[in-house]
């Protein structure tokens, strides 16, 4: 069944505003399964749902809710967190928990595009990191290598999704936002640096013409049941 990204399924019952899982009530269901405390497990729940800051509305689940954004949170975070009762827990198991909760199964990003609209503008020729890179050198100073992993962390999506669309993960304002948390407020150039912030303006420019906000893509997505089928902290057994 496939409905308005704006719309939820009429069948589905009222969905009270205190029901809804957030990043305190997935925490609290880590620490149920894997002991230790809700603190422990609460910044990388809150990294999941970060997205919201970009787009109010359930679609901002598919920039990190499937499996290569558990792979992000495993660079992120390392591949195991300790708990507050020295119990070592994989960031993959609470990735793939935090995602069920609000998906009901673990998507792929591909999954997230099933009929997808994709606006006329996305389809542009498409450079590759190296010639970014070196783009970026002639403009800023310093070397192809200062700007390479930048340049390639915006397309690694490539390898998610084998269309164009695969821009809509990264290459949006919440993406530069997202860059700058990654690499640091700067790119050392071997001069006085770079803001990161600004090469990353100068990547999405360069691939799109323009400098989308999130909700720009995500309000494309065409909404499917799965993708509303968050469970409430009573059904993991949270009061």
């Amino acid at each position: 069944m496939i409905f308005s990204a704006r719309s939820r399924d009429p069948s589905a019952p009222p969905i009270k505003e205190n029901s809804i899982m957030n990043p305190f009530d997935h925490a609290r269901s880590s620490a149920r399964i894997h002991g230790g405390r809700w603190q422990d497990y609460h910044p990388i729940h809150a990294w999941f749902d970060a997205t919201k800051a970009a787009h109010c509305h359930f679609t901002h689940r598919s920039l990190r809710h499937h499996h290569e954004g558990i792979a992000e949170a495993i660079v992120v975070f390392g591949d195991t967190i300790t708990n507050a009762d020295g119990a070592a827990v994989a960031v993959r198991a609470i990735g793939i928990q935090h995602i069920e909760e609000d998906c009901r199964y673990l998507p792929s990003a591909a999954d997230w595009l099933d009929d997808f609209d994709a606006p006329d503008w996305l389809h542009v020729p498409m450079p590759d990191a190296e010639h970014l890179s070196r783009t970026s050198a002639r403009r800023f100073g310093g070397e192809e290598a200062d700007y390479l992993p930048l340049h390639r962390w915006f397309l690694e999506t490539a390898s998610w999704v084998n269309t164009p669309a695969h821009l809509i993960f990264r290459h949006h304002a919440f993406g530069i936002y997202e860059a700058e948390h990654r690499f640091g407020p700067a790119i050392d150039n071997g001069a006085s640096g770079i803001p990161t912030r600004v090469v990353a303006e100068q990547h999405v420019r360069t691939m799109l013409g323009r400098m989308p906000a999130a909700p720009d893509f995500l309000r494309r997505l065409k909404g499917q049941r799965w993708m509303l089928q968050a469970t409430s902290p009573a059904l993991v057994g949270l009061t």
